[in-house]
């Protein structure tokens, strides 16, 4: 899914580079003005250019229709699966980096969790692809706070103290007031709530666990799985899984997890880019998600009868020594956006 999740966000790395030279230049610049250590500031810096690219940079497939945020989501198996752990490895740094840089713990904990909140608010308004969750904010916040302790901790055994507890604690009550309580206002007017079930629930089965890991990667971060089924679609076939989500459908085998099939719920709005690249972000999501089964074939490309700029790529691969026919068609949006895939196997 990884891989999956690189090739969904294309301007990723190009957005950390520039963001990481144009803060990482102005914090060397306040250091040396404000006798700040120059290095710790530096990495700070580019920490936060970290954050940003990777919460604010438009993911390829995503979301596009009305804001929301997801609050009541299965926090506990967010926290302990594998993007919980990213979430909180992604802001323990800045954290870290934070103590050492201005030695004031409660006031720079305050104010990371006051920017994981507005992330969650502007990834959304910002028409980024994904939307906002409580169990992201929450996975920022533990690790924002792991940061902090590490960062109390690194200062103690140096034989450093933090500064003024009192002053710092009413600071970081005041910023964290202030900050929580503009983005709980945006929330209120400008964003929808979803309310799902509460959190803190068992660990959701296998089947669902894979089925949002590829909903994730088919649709965008944050897609929201409302319903699963685990079944033979005919008498002595294989068992496959069907998914619903709120941006689209897809099958896979439930055995391997393989995609058999998927399609939007909708095209996803942006720029339409020329004929070549449309091939391309077609190709590319075929060797992704079908590589194994399509290595050597090249496809047909047609345009999409109802619109000029959408392509459907055609894979076919005749009938071999204890291998079945395959069929594959692949349609993307003039946008690069997925619209549908299918493989059929007889």
């Amino acid at each position: 899914m990884t891989e999956a999740a690189l090739n969904g966000t294309p301007l990723l790395f190009p957005v950390f580079g520039v963001l990481g030279v144009l803060l990482g230049a102005g914090a060397w610049w306040w250091a040396r003005r404000s006798g700040r250590p120059a290095a710790v500031a530096v990495l700070w810096a580019v920490s936060l250019a970290g954050e940003a690219a990777v919460t604010l940079t438009p993911v390829r497939s995503g979301y596009s229709g009305t804001p929301y945020c997801a609050i009541g989501s299965s926090v506990w198996s967010d926290l302990t699966g594998q993007q919980g752990l990213m979430n909180i490895a992604l802001f323990a740094p800045p954290a870290f980096l934070t103590v050492l840089l201005f030695r004031r713990p409660l006031t720079g904990l305050a104010g990371l969790v006051v920017l994981l909140g507005v992330t969650e608010v502007a990834q959304t308004l910002l028409g980024t692809g994904r939307a906002c969750d409580a169990a992201d904010f929450l996975d920022n916040a533990a690790g924002a706070l792991t940061g902090t302790l590490l960062g109390v901790g690194w200062l103690l055994l140096r034989g450093r103290r933090p500064g003024r507890t009192l002053r710092d604690l009413r600071h970081g009550l005041l910023v964290g007031g202030l900050g929580l309580g503009a983005v709980g206002l945006v929330l209120v007017l400008g964003i929808r709530i979803d309310r799902g079930d509460p959190g803190f629930h068992a660990p959701p089965s296998e089947d669902i666990v894979r089925a949002q890991e590829v909903a994730d990667g088919l649709f965008g971060p944050n897609t929201r799985v409302s319903a699963t089924r685990t079944g033979p679609e005919a008498a002595d076939a294989p068992p496959v899984t069907s998914v619903t989500t709120d941006r689209g459908t897809f099958r896979i085998d439930a055995s391997t997890g393989s995609l058999l099939s998927a399609a939007a719920d909708g095209a996803v709005t942006g720029f339409v880019l020329p004929p070549e690249q449309v091939v391309a972000a077609g190709a590319d999501f075929a060797q992704i998600w079908f590589g194994d089964r399509i290595t050597g074939l090249t496809p047909t490309v047609t345009p999409l009868p109802v619109s000029d700029t959408a392509r459907t790529l055609t894979y076919h691969r005749p009938a071999g020594p204890g291998r079945p026919p395959l069929t594959l068609t692949v349609t993307v949006s003039g946008t690069g956006h997925l619209l549908s895939a299918d493989t059929q196997a007889r």
